[in-house]
């Protein structure tokens, strides 16, 4: 069996990434715990966009992305490091979505 790296060992990688976000003029909640991270873009919209990655039954990592109107997307992976690319992805397709749709 592989010891799966725990998401704490991230941590500071995703309070960086909070506070290059705000920086840039979004405002992030951050939602951090042992087996799931999360970042959700603060909007006038009530359900917003969120990111998170998820350690799922001891076996894998789960992406997932909630752009806030009703696409939901997510990937599954063995690794953390594959999983994180996809979560830093997704934060980019997000701020690309904000700038292009003026999501408030």
């Amino acid at each position: 069996m592989i010891d799966k790296e725990s998401l704490i060992s991230k941590k500071d990688n995703f309070i960086l990434l909070k506070e290059e976000l705000e920086k840039a003029g979004f405002s992030i909640d951050l939602l951090f715990e042992n087996a799931l991270s999360s970042i959700s873009f603060v909007t006038e919209n009530p359900d917003p966009i969120e990111i998170s990655i998820k350690f799922i039954d001891e076996s894998y990592y789960r992406v997932s992305y909630w752009d806030g109107y009703g696409v939901t997307e997510f990937y599954d992976y063995a690794q953390l490091n594959k999983g994180m690319k996809k979560f830093y992805k997704f934060i980019t397709k997000a701020k690309s979505n904000i700038d292009k749709f003026g999501i408030k």
